[in-house]
């Protein structure tokens, strides 16, 4: 047998648990590094592939502002016959999907969270 036939000996094994990181991946790595070190606040702005992106953001919000503001009332007034429940719910359905991404656009405008 020669040495580095062993599955053990090749520090390119596939069983590695951290694979390489690519020369590109290196060198984004070092713009940002130094970028964050000549702006601090540069950091905070760039946001990493596997977060969320804004438009998710907005989406998912416009979602949960359509189930809590539209969906859950509307339900409620049909249920219990109640008319400010039908109509906040009516209004809740027809409005937050476009108002609340709208609004969650200008906020991640202006604050630029760190995700």
């Amino acid at each position: 047998m020669h040495q580095g036939d062993q599955a053990g000996d090749d520090p390119t094994s596939e069983n590695d648990p951290r694979p390489e990181r690519s020369p590109i991946d290196r060198r984004f790595a070092v713009i940002i590094g130094a970028l964050r070190a000549a702006d601090p606040h540069f950091a905070r702005r760039v946001s990493e592939a596997h977060r969320l992106h804004s438009g998710q953001i907005m989406m998912l919000t416009g979602l949960v502002a359509t189930l809590l503001l539209g969906i859950v009332p509307l339900a409620l007034g049909i249920q219990i016959q109640i008319t400010a429940l039908l109509t906040f719910g009516a209004v809740g359905i027809a409005f937050a999907p476009v108002v609340v991404p709208s609004l969650v656009g200008v906020v991640l405008g202006r604050v630029r969270p760190a995700w």
